[in-house]
């Protein structure tokens, strides 16, 4: 990650602090590395002025409705990613219906990520989920 990017990440963890389903969405978002660029470049990522940063979930949730005919680009891969991650949070309901075509690291990363949101962070660690 760049400098501006490590920036942005730490911003959005300090504020999704102490929500598990927040903070794993996050992590999953930021450790992809294909959507926090995008989801700050098409302007889903607001500084709320106080230091910190939030991802709109809910728009961000909208264009997963429509991948691909919006301004997010990606591959049904990354969308699969971002779709997970909008899940985690626990507002959002959508389809995960090709995780199949996951490979094995970003599989790895889902399943770390929805231990995260269920447990926290010490728990889903604990799974070892990230070692190969």
């Amino acid at each position: 990650m760049n400098p501006d990017t490590t920036d942005l990440a730490t911003r959005l963890a300090e504020r999704a602090a102490g929500a598990w389903q927040e903070e794993a969405a996050v992590w999953l978002i930021t450790h992809h590395g294909h959507w926090l660029p995008e989801l700050e470049r098409t302007g889903l990522i607001h500084d709320d002025g106080d230091g910190r940063s939030r991802i709109a979930w809910r728009q961000v949730a909208s264009t997963c409705l429509s991948a691909g005919d919006g301004p997010l680009t990606g591959t049904p891969v990354e969308w699969q990613v971002l779709r997970l991650a909008c899940l985690l949070t626990g507002r959002h309901a959508l389809s995960l219906a090709n995780l199949s075509l996951l490979d094995e690291p970003t599989k790895r990363m889902g399943l770390h990520a929805v231990a995260w949101a269920s447990g926290g962070r010490t728990w889903a660690d604990s799974l070892s989920l990230l070692a190969a």
